[in-house]
């Protein structure tokens, strides 16, 4: 009988060894800056982040990695690690199979980790050379663990989501990055907004500001966690 993680390295390791044998391209970036946080914790903090993406004429693929930690008075106040990984299966020049999956360990949550997984359809609505908008939408499957009790709670969800980028002019472009993942139980709401300026060459600065919205959380927790930042960004 096949089991949840057997299922879901399986959607995995399809898209993998498929992309082995393309023709590929890698891009992504690197950014570290300063956050200043709201929500279950209120202090600066420092980010990083590392996202690369391979485009093939059939298999493209995105991973997302982010790192945030800050101490006050030599105590840890905030610590949260999130990884993201995308696989599209591309059908036509707008259409796609999106294969989703993300964790995210946050510290003062509430919870030890926070994870989904999802099959989309995904539409590349908008395909300009200066602007670009993905819709997908899809089931999908969330398991979580609470850090107090070890209780695991976990269900099927629905998952919505949208990328939209705008070069503005050269080397300004703005970003927004929305998804929701909707259960019975349990729905997380999450926003990105940002806007990046080059600064020469590979170098830029990027503001950002980042919604999350649990609508169900343990004790002594808030629904609502907001981060607003600037980092230096790195690309190639």
């Amino acid at each position: 009988m096949l089991t949840r993680n057997t299922l879901l390295a399986a959607l995995l390791i399809t898209p993998l060894t498929a992309m082995a044998a393309e023709d590929s391209a890698w891009s992504g970036g690197a950014e570290l800056g300063t956050i200043f946080t709201s929500g279950n914790t209120d202090t600066q903090s420092i980010n990083g982040n590392f996202n690369a993406k391979h485009t093939g004429d059939v298999w493209d693929s995105m991973v997302k990695l982010e790192a945030l930690t800050s101490k006050e008075d030599d105590v840890t106040s905030k610590e949260k690690y999130s990884v993201f990984t995308q696989f599209d299966r591309n059908f036509t020049e707008r259409s796609y199979l999106a294969i989703v999956a993300q964790q995210e360990r946050a510290r003062f949550s509430g919870y030890t980790y926070q994870t989904s997984a999802s099959v989309n359809y995904g539409y590349r609505a908008i395909k300009q050379d200066n602007m670009e908008l993905d819709l997908e939408a899809g089931p999908g499957f969330r398991r979580d663990k609470l850090k107090e009790t070890d209780e695991i709670e976990e269900g099927a969800i629905a998952r919505l989501a949208l990328n939209y980028s705008w070069t503005i002019s050269e080397g300004v472009k703005f970003i927004e990055i929305f998804s929701a993942e909707m259960g019975s139980d349990q729905s997380v709401y999450k926003s990105e907004t940002g806007l990046q300026s080059q600064l020469s060459g590979s170098l830029a600065t990027k503001l950002t500001y980042k919604v999350k919205y649990v609508e169900e959380v343990p004790a002594e927790t808030e629904n609502t966690d907001s981060e607003f930042g600037v980092t230096l960004v790195y690309s190639f």
